[in-house]
């Protein structure tokens, strides 16, 4: 066989060599030429990101996941522009959906968790998407029942049943939490939203059953204000107005809105004075 020059391009090797040589030599040369371009397109990336280029960065990481899908290089340029659309361009939807192509492609467990705890974040606390935010939280919670975050999870599920007025929903949740893990903060924190649910559902003695309980339960929380607060709101709407009073008038110094304890303490003295009982 004739011998090539070492100088041979890659049209005259087409010529010369064997078809299966000549594939193996294009698939390598393909390959080194697209991690390069990967690689590049991850450096400028990165470069635009440091300079608060953040949209431009996205862009760049964006070819890399087209020239290396699949790849790790690919990947992480995928978990960085899905984290960078959520964290400083507000796009959330197309975070979520590069988050959830990590989930499927990735191989690495703990970034797959992060991963799944960031669209819950998303749905939760920015696109407000309450209905899908529980839905993703359950899976995670059959996924990992003993996970750190659980009592998180359980105590996000009642809330965004509250935030779609889905009340017995949002306190069987909490009521679960509290069970599951009693020496949670989170169960702390459920404790109080029992009796916010029940206020907003006008099951006013319930809510002031529940929020006499969290004071007797935490009596040094800093939420003990509010927790007088709405018993005194549940008095006002059970038409107990001198106690509602009595109660208002201890919260003036404590309660975080002072002006709110001025305008119920008016309201109820208006009232009493239409009844012929000033105050």
């Amino acid at each position: 066989m004739k011998q090539k020059s070492p100088k041979m391009g890659l049209t005259q090797a087409l010529i010369t060599e064997p078809i299966g040589v000549v594939l193996i030599f294009m698939v390598s040369w393909l390959s080194a030429c697209s991690g390069d371009h990967a690689r590049n397109h991850y450096l400028l990336a990165e470069k635009l990101w440091a300079d608060q280029k953040y949209s431009a960065a996205v862009v760049e990481f964006e070819k890399v996941i087209m020239k290396d899908p699949g790849g790790q290089l690919g990947l992480q340029a995928m978990y960085r522009a899905a984290m960078t659309q959520y964290l400083f361009l507000s796009q959330y939807g197309d975070a979520v959906r590069k988050l959830r192509s990590y989930i499927q492609l990735s191989s690495d467990s703990q970034r797959i968790w992060d991963a799944q705890i960031q669209v819950g974040e998303i749905l939760f606390s920015k696109a407000e998407q309450y209905e899908q935010a529980i839905i993703h939280y359950q899976f995670l919670l059959k996924q990992k029942p003993n996970a750190g975050e659980a009592p998180e999870l359980l105590y996000r599920i009642g809330k965004s049943h509250f935030f779609l007025f889905h009340f017995s929903e949002a306190v069987r949740t909490y009521q679960e939490l509290i069970r599951t893990y009693p020496h949670s903060s989170w169960s702390k924190s459920a404790e109080f939203e029992i009796g916010t649910s029940y206020f907003t559902q006008e099951s006013y003695e319930k809510a002031m059953e529940s929020f006499k309980k969290y004071i007797q339960k935490y009596p040094q929380s800093e939420k003990v204000p509010e927790a007088n607060f709405g018993i005194a709101s549940c008095l006002e709407e059970l038409d107990r107005l001198e106690e509602a009073y009595e109660i208002y008038q201890t919260l003036k110094k404590t309660y975080p809105s002072p002006q709110v304890v001025a305008v119920k303490l008016a309201r109820i003295r208006e009232r009493l004075s239409q009844r012929g009982n000033p105050k």
